[in-house]
This record gives structure tokens, sequence and C-alpha cells, in this order.
């Protein structure tokens, strides 16, 4: 029991001796995931050596014990029952990312509730549980420039706004609005909230609904079609520095840009497995250098565009493993103010944390 205890000591303090010197800013130690032992190299930097590292692997998220290291009194309770519930995996299903000075937000319709990794203080905690403003199926979150926190819930049909405490402040959009929301971006003021509706079926109510600060409904973009403009299941945007928007046409298999006064742009990708193509596309994030990154749960991979649409490069594959840059179901993303690439993993129960080393 204590040689065990005494080799994660260990392996937690090498990992934050080597971090440090990059991500001071998180003000805490992340304990990059052990492994069991495999024939097989893990891959933490992307692409492969020798080629130029433009993203690096720094840790996973998944429990409170990867953002600060064992407590005396989790050290002692690991010493008396073989358990510590700072080990214990915080969500069900990451659903939806977000992040923003730190602050890793997870959506998990599972458990009913929004799970911060709150890392420079070095804690967890949960919003969206207090009655009555409960959510009931987060399955989409954006933040603004303030810090506050856009929630879907798609069994409600609204975007609940909380503050950065996650104290419930007021709702965008009602019932009627939708017909089977999927995703919400914001613009970084909270001028312009963008909710995603996949649509029924066989209907034509294919859009993205488009509302002001106020929860005002403006504008619906759409409807069904392959045309410039129209959507087929849609199922994720993002929002540029500039205000344009970006929007995943997973049907269609290609992102939509949109000026910020919701004028068709261009477009890119199509169906296939080559470089660039989509055949299961499912989360979509923006940096604040206008990259789009788009995760694929067949390749398992994400792939990273420039603001016009030329791949740059792709993270990530299929491998039953789950280590570093290898998932099975391959979703949710985001991407912070300093770069930071959140990816989430369904099958895994895992976001991983990516370190952008390069700029345009």
């Amino acid at each position: 029991m204590l040689t065990r205890r005494l080799g994660r000591h260990r392996r937690v303090l090498a990992w934050c001796l080597g971090w440090l010197s990059v991500t001071s800013w998180l003000g805490g130690c992340a304990s990059l995931e052990s492994e069991k032992p495999t024939s097989r190299p893990v891959q933490t930097m992307w692409p492969a050596p020798p080629d130029p590292t433009r993203f690096k692997f720094v840790t996973v998220l998944r429990t409170i014990s990867d953002i600060r290291a064992e407590t005396e009194d989790e050290s002692l309770m690991r010493a008396l029952t073989g358990k510590n519930p700072s080990e214990e995996i915080v969500y069900e299903k990451p659903t939806a990312l977000a992040a923003r000075q730190g602050r890793v937000y997870v959506a998990d319709p599972e458990r009913s509730a929004v799970v911060v990794f709150d890392v420079p203080r070095r804690r967890v905690f949960r919003f969206g549980t207090r009655e009555p403003n409960t959510v009931s199926r987060p399955n989409g979150i954006a933040l603004d420039d303030e810090g506050k926190a856009y929630v879907l819930d798609t069994r409600r049909k609204t975007v609940m706004v909380f503050d950065g405490l996650g104290l419930f402040l007021r709702s965008v959009g009602k019932d009627q609005d939708f017909e089977k929301p999927v995703s919400v971006a914001v613009s970084r003021s909270g001028d312009r909230v963008y909710v995603v509706d996949r649509g029924s079926l066989n209907g034509s109510d294919h859009k993205v609904v488009v509302f002001d600060g106020d929860g005002k409904k403006l504008r619906e973009m759409g409807p069904r079609g392959k045309r410039e403009g129209e959507f087929n299941i849609p199922l994720d945007a993002a929002i540029a520095p500039d205000g344009s928007l970006a929007v995943l046409d997973a049907g269609n298999f290609r992102v939509q840009i949109f000026d910020s006064d919701g004028n068709f742009v261009r477009a890119f990708g199509s169906v296939g497995n080559g470089v660039g193509q989509f055949s299961r596309p499912r989360g979509l994030a923006m940096d604040d250098d206008g990259n789009i990154y788009v995760s694929d749960a067949s390749f398992n991979n994400v792939q990273i565009f420039n603001p016009e649409g030329e791949l740059l490069m792709a993270i990530g594959a299929t491998d039953m493993r789950g280590a570093a840059g290898e998932y099975a179901l391959v979703g949710p993303l985001a991407v912070d103010e300093r770069g930071f690439l959140y990816v989430g993993d369904l099958f895994f129960r895992k976001v991983e944390v990516y370190q952008r080393m390069w700029r345009n």
C-alpha cells in the first residue's frame, strides 16, 4: 500500500515539474493518466517527431486528483480503505465542453448538471442543480467574455444562462422555437445567441435560431437542404472573434461559414475518408485565429482547418487503449483564449487537454 502511494506521489511530482514551465497559469497539478504497460509507445506530440510539434498532450481531466495533489486526509483514506474519493470520475457523459480563464465546463446530461474544473483554485464544482432552476438534459454550453455560461437544456428546450458562480440569471428561447435543439454558441459580448436545431426526421425544420442578448428572437437560418445557407442535421456551431459563425452541417458533411449578419460566406468539406473529408462529424470549435476544429466519430480524430477551410493537420486515432490521442467515440471540443484544445471522448469518459505550440 505504501509503495503504491509513494509511486503516485512521484508521478504527480514529475508531471507538475514538467508542466509548470508552460502552464503555470493553471496554478495546480494535474496527473498525466497512467496507462498500463503496452508494447506500443503513446504519442503525446502532434504531428509525430521529427516534424515540428504543433500540439502537445498535457493531461486528462476526469477526477479531482487530475487538478491537484492528494491531500493528507485522502492519503489516509487510501491507506485505510484502498480508495480515494478524489479519484472518482466526476461526470458520466461529457456531451459538451467550454473553457475560459482556467475553468473547464463539462455538460453532463446523465447527472443533470454542469461540472466545472476550476483549475486555478484546484477544485471541482457543479451547477444547475439548485431548485427551481435546475438543468434537466444539458447538451450544449458556451461562454461569453464576462464568464456567463449559456447552457442548452434539450429537455426543457431552452438556453439557461448562469453567472460565473453558477447562479441562474435568465432563459433564452422557448419550447415552440425549436424542434430538437442540440447545441448553442454565443458571441463574446453576449449580444447574439445561436441555437442549433437538428430538426425532425423528415421535416424541413433543420435550422439555426438567432436571439439577441435579451432573448428576443431575431431570425432563423436554414431550412433543410443542400444549397448555400441550408442545413441537413446541423449539430454544432462556434463563433470567431470577428463575429462570424461556423456551423457543422453534419448531414451535408461540411462546415458553413456566415458573417455576423447571417450571410453565407463559404463552405468546405465533403463525404469520404480522405484528407479534409468527413464521415461522422460530431463536434466543432474555433480558436482566436479563426482556425476551425472538427471531431469525427468515424475517424476518431480532430481535423484542424485554417479560416479558409484548408486542412492543417489532424490529432488522434481509433484505439481501444484509451491513451493520449486515442479515442473510441470522440465528440465535443473546446478551445480557450490561450489556445488550449479540449477533446471529449464519450466512450472512455475523458476530456483531454492539448497545448497549442504554434500560431498562424
